[in-house]
């Protein structure tokens, strides 16, 4: 029997769908100052450093171990847990990782399969979405709450309908109208610190990267919550924004982002510019 690559593309996408919620809750964090809090505090002194435990005698594990490890760690690295496999399921799949590991081959209509897997995997997807969803907006209550006590330097956007923003830095330059071009430097972060997106990156070789040009124009793929601060940051200002899920990427989330999830926004603006007309087609 052989399967479609459109299956294993499916199973993929909700394999990077669960990571991504997975990686919000238990996040590699990496370094974005004052992330979701107030002023920025001293760092705290280093641990006297601890005498080195003694080294234990090297176990050696059996083949048997070794390979439950093995499984162990496929399991892990895919996040089947959180799809919720019963233990039918589960027995199921190590019937068919033994079949293909044996050379063997299924006998079941493979068009068939691939149709039928592809409808229960989605229906798995359809609740999975719905309890990350359920969870982030939970969190963003909690989140805005906190934020309204803890750090008395956040704003309303006076008719942005939730964005809150935090000047970092003042600016005295230009503002951007709609349709213009803002010059930008972005980092996005998720509420518990995780960076998804940052224009900061340093690039191959150590150069220092460009700003990049953003359309400030409501209705495109930028979040409108980005777009709305855009339209009051004046050059040389440096915002942190908080995004609510309406004003971010929605219930639908986008690619790297899960749905209904609050982001973070640390956002400067270098230069304004007009953006470059369309030119008309040439006559026949």
């Amino acid at each position: 029997m052989k399967f479609t690559s459109k299956l294993s593309a499916g199973i993929a996408s909700l394999g990077l769908l669960v990571a991504a919620s997975a990686q919000q809750q238990n996040p590699v964090k990496f370094e974005l100052p004052q992330v979701g809090a107030g002023a920025q505090q001293p760092a705290a002194q280093a641990p006297a450093q601890q005498p080195a435990a003694p080294s234990t005698a090297p176990v050696t594990y059996t083949e048997a171990q070794m390979m439950e490890t093995y499984g162990w760690l496929l399991a892990v690295q895919n996040n089947l847990r959180e799809l919720e496999f019963t233990p039918a399921n589960i027995e199921a799949i190590a019937k068919g990782m033994s079949e293909a590991v044996q050379g063997k081959n299924l006998d079941y209509d493979g068009k068939q399969m691939n149709e039928q897997i592809r409808a229960m995997m989605g229906k798995k997807q359809q609740t999975l979405l719905g309890k990350i969803r359920e969870a982030n907006r939970a969190n963003t209550s909690e989140f805005f709450v906190k934020l309204a006590k803890e750090n008395k330097n956040v704003k309303e956007l006076p008719g942005s309908n939730g964005l809150r923003y935090e000047v970092v830095k003042e600016g005295k330059g230009q503002i951007a109208k709609e349709g213009q071009l803002a010059k930008i430097h972005l980092i996005g972060a998720f509420t518990n610190g995780q960076v998804f997106e940052s224009t900061l990156q340093q690039q191959q070789g150590g150069g220092i990267p460009e700003p990049v040009d953003v359309l400030v124009k409501s209705g495109t793929n930028a979040p409108e919550g980005l777009i709305l601060a855009l339209k009051n940051m004046a050059v040389g200002s440096k915002w942190r924004l908080y995004v609510p899920p309406h004003l971010a990427y929605g219930d639908d989330g986008a690619p790297g982002v899960p749905p209904a999830a609050t982001l973070i926004f640390e956002v400067e603006v270098f230069g304004v510019a007009d953006a470059p007309t369309e030119q008309p087609e040439a006559k026949k």
